[in-house]
Order: C-alpha cells, then sequence, then structure tokens
C-alpha cells in the first residue's frame, strides 16, 4: 500500500468491491485472524496486490496462526512485483549472479559446497561489448 500510495479504499476499488475497505483494513491489520480468507478472497487479493497465490495462502496460513516458515530464505520476498514477467534471459542472468554469490559460502552445517566456480569471458563483459556485436580481437583500442 505504501509503495503505491493506496488506502484500504482504493484496494476496494481495485477488487472492484469483492473485498470491502473494512476486510482490507482488518487483513491489513496485523491482528490475528480468526478465519482462513476463502479462495475467491486470496485470488482477489493476489490479483490486486500483484503478487502470486502462494504468497498469499502464505500470508493468509500466518494470519491465522499457523507457523509458516518460507523455504529458501528471505531473498524472494525481497523482490518486486512483476518480478515473473522477466524474460528468461533475464531470470537467467540474475540466477547466474545470485549462485556466484553464495558459492563459496558454507551450509547449514559449516562446510564449504561443491559448486563450481562461474566463469564470465572478459570478452563477453557488457564493457567489452558494442551495440553491433563483441569488441574487436585487438587491444590497440582502434589506435
Amino acid at each position: 500500500m505504501d509503495a503505491r500510495g493506496w488506502s484500504y479504499s482504493d484496494l476496494e476499488r481495485q477488487s472492484d468491491g469483492a473485498l470491502s475497505r473494512g476486510r482490507w483494513q482488518q487483513l491489513g491489520s496485523g491482528v490475528e485472524q480468526k478465519r482462513f480468507p476463502d479462495p475467491a478472497s486470496l485470488l482477489v487479493i493476489a490479483r490486486v496486490l500483484d503478487v502470486d497465490i502462494t504468497t498469499v495462502v502464505l500470508a493468509a496460513a500466518q494470519a491465522v496462526g499457523l507457523s509458516v516458515t518460507p523455504v529458501g530464505g528471505d531473498l524472494a520476498h525481497l523482490l518486486p512485483p512483476g518480478t515473473d514477467r522477466l524474460s528468461e534471459r533475464m531470470r537467467d542472468a540474475i540466477l547466474m549472479v545470485i549462485r556466484a554469490g553464495v558459492a563459496d559460502l558454507p551450509d547449514r552445517h559449516g562446510e564449504r559446497g561443491d559448486q563450481q566456480s562461474l566463469e564470465w569471458p572478459k570478452s563477453a563483459a557488457p564493457s567489452r561489448r558494442h551495440r553491433n556485436g563483441p569488441a574487436p580481437a585487438s587491444d590497440d583500442h582502434g589506435k
């Protein structure tokens, strides 16, 4: 809500009245809920907030008092809405950076993983490429 500057009334309008302003406020209060939302409400929440249904279901489970521990750490929850629309190439590039970042970290038992290091040839680096293809092979930089 804060990121979009929305009020509970805005959420009601965005849901085409499927969830009232009061219901949005109840859900957003952080107070433990007595009942798990019905499937139709869960779908509305996911659509309006532009998040996947799994995120909404897990949040609803927490709201009714279930202890829910997300798998894979907190990084997935930090991703902004719309990341599901990234191209496959962009997603793979982001995953490669993340994998490289965690490749040398110890696992939960303090042991280093068997992950191979990722190599990126200098000739493929963005700073080495030109608009119309790879950089020239010579090191004279056009002299």
